[in-house]
Formats: structure tokens, C-alpha cells, sequence
């Protein structure tokens, strides 16, 4: 265990595949009801998040290879890790979640803000060379 009291296992996977608590909070809906395909409308019923963040979300988790999608317009998802590992840390992960959720909570945040600071890099306007904001 770490300073974090997150095995290095849980520590791995948050760091590869979760940046946010949202997505967190997603991933582990679809676990704990790994039978059912969940489109963005009813995860954003269940968890109270938009429609779009929702979609957003569960787009993002498919892409790592954590859901698996029926590919219609508006799809719907499963919990269905490609990787057996991202399986037993997932479930690791749901463990120290309902035990740590202050830890796991943290350490999300405590990560570098790489993809945060790109993000608001993007909206730093320059000056151009007329004086202007461009």
C-alpha cells in the first residue's frame, strides 16, 4: 500500500483511465450492473449528470477498452473489460471506493493536471502584433 492507502494495482488503473469522479462514479454504475446495457440517458438519470457528460463519459471508458458498445446512434454500453487485469482492478478499485472513498477521491485529484492545463492553455488569448486580443 501507498502513503494514498491504495494498492498499486488501484493507484495504475486511476492513473491510466480516470481523471475525473464523474467518470469514476460511471464506471463503477456499469460494474455493479454489469448485466445491464446502459445508454448516456439512464446513466444520466441514475448518477444526476447531463445527458452529454454522460455520453461523454461513456465514450471515453469504451475507448480504453473498459465498456463494450452495441455501435448503434445512440449506444448502449456494458461493463466488459478487454484487459482480465482492468477486471480485478476495477474490482479492487470498487473495494477501496466504498472503504476509502476519501483516499480514492484524492488521489484522483493529486495527479498531475496535464490534460487541465492543456485544456485551459487553449483559451489563453494572445496579443497579436496589431495590439489586439487574437
Amino acid at each position: 500500500m501507498s502513503d494514498a492507502g491504495l494498492s498499486p494495482r488501484v493507484q495504475r488503473f486511476i492513473t491510466t483511465h480516470i481523471d475525473s469522479l464523474e467518470k469514476l462514479e460511471v464506471l463503477l454504475l456499469l460494474r455493479s450492473r454489469a448485466e445491464r446495457e446502459w445508454t448516456a440517458p439512464a446513466v444520466s438519470l441514475e448518477l444526476r449528470i447531463t445527458e452529454t457528460s454522460a455520453a461523454l463519459r461513456l465514450a471515453d471508458l469504451a475507448s480504453h477498452g473498459l465498456l463494450s458498445s452495441d455501435g448503434a446512434t445512440a449506444p448502449a454500453y456494458r461493463f466488459n473489460p478487454s484487459d482480465s487485469d482492468d477486471v480485478q482492478a476495477v474490482a479492487e478499485l470498487a473495494v477501496a471506493y466504498g472503504a476509502k472513498r476519501v483516499s480514492v477521491i484524492t488521489f484522483i485529484f493529486s495527479r498531475p493536471l496535464d490534460k487541465v492545463r492543456g485544456f485551459a492553455e487553449a483559451f489563453v488569448f494572445k496579443k497579436d502584433k496589431d495590439g489586439g486580443n487574437g
